[in-house]
């Protein structure tokens, strides 16, 4: 073989080499463990593990194989301006028990806000609700205005309400988030927020709860009921909904990108 040869072999090696290497490293490469919860929406018990009284109708909550990021089935979420009032808003939710103070938990899921028009009556898409009859969201994401508003309250009235703007809303796509929150009453608490991959949010030493707080996945459009509004209705989807206990890692509890994205193209 001639010099020439060899020299056009050992480039491509190069290049073959670098387009395996440099290929990203995806969140989730193991086994899962140290969950508590694991969602995909799938089958005839798709609800399994959460409580689903936070709507009206009968469209309110459903299984969907329109859109699912992972297996087959997703969790549709749906709420119309002329739907009945449930527990003081129009909402559309799912929730799960109470975390317990004082220990870690993770959550990771997937989220698709279907043609999300940007409005300002007030909404939220999830949210980590005071385990008592009144209170401010201790943790909440809004999207009013067309931002990604993540929410913090650490002492149940809204006045002591913090807002972490982490982007423009994402409509029409699969949005992942993984969760990572030490509740506490004092200043021993953490919160780290990833979005697709990327660190948000990352605060510690700080006091993340009053009360205990339980999760709501889905939309509370309660700005219906006092502001003007563009829209009329808003639909929402999960998949893949994981909850770790205080021994869960990041990989326990992240998303699997969209098959279409396993290699980005490469």
């Amino acid at each position: 073989m001639s010099r020439s040869a060899n020299t056009i072999s050992f480039c491509c090696f190069v290049v073959a080499f670098f387009s395996v290497t440099t290929r990203p490293i995806f969140a989730q490469t193991g086994p899962r463990q140290n969950l508590l919860l694991e969602s995909s929406f799938e089958g005839a018990g798709y609800l399994a593990g959460w409580n689903n009284n936070q709507h009206c109708c009968a469209y309110s909550v459903s299984q969907s194989t329109e859109r699912a990021k992972a297996g087959s089935a997703a969790l549709k979420l749906e709420v119309k301006s002329n739907d009945p009032v449930t527990s003081g808003s129009i909402r559309s939710e799912i929730t799960l028990e109470s975390d317990p103070l004082n220990q870690d938990r993770w959550y990771g899921f997937s989220m698709y806000l279907q043609d999300w028009v940007d409005d300002d009556a007030g909404e939220s898409v999830f949210e980590w609700a005071p385990d008592n009859v009144n209170g401010s969201g201790a943790m909440t994401l809004l999207t009013s205005g067309g931002r990604f508003n993540f929410t913090t309250n650490n002492n149940a009235t809204s006045s002591n309400n913090i807002y972490t703007d982490i982007g423009p809303v994402i409509s029409n796509q699969w949005v992942d988030f993984v969760i990572h929150i030490r509740w506490a009453t004092d200043t021993t608490g953490l919160l780290q927020v990833w979005m697709n991959g990327s660190l948000v949010i990352d605060r510690s030493g700080v006091k993340t709860a009053t009360v205990n707080a339980f999760l709501k996945l889905g939309i509370n459009k309660f700005g219906w009921s006092t502001q003007t509004s563009a829209v009329n209705q808003r639909v929402l989807y999960f998949d893949e909904v994981r909850r770790g206990n205080a021994n869960a890692t990041y990989n326990d509890v992240a998303p699997f990108l969209p098959k279409r994205d396993y290699f980005r193209g490469l």
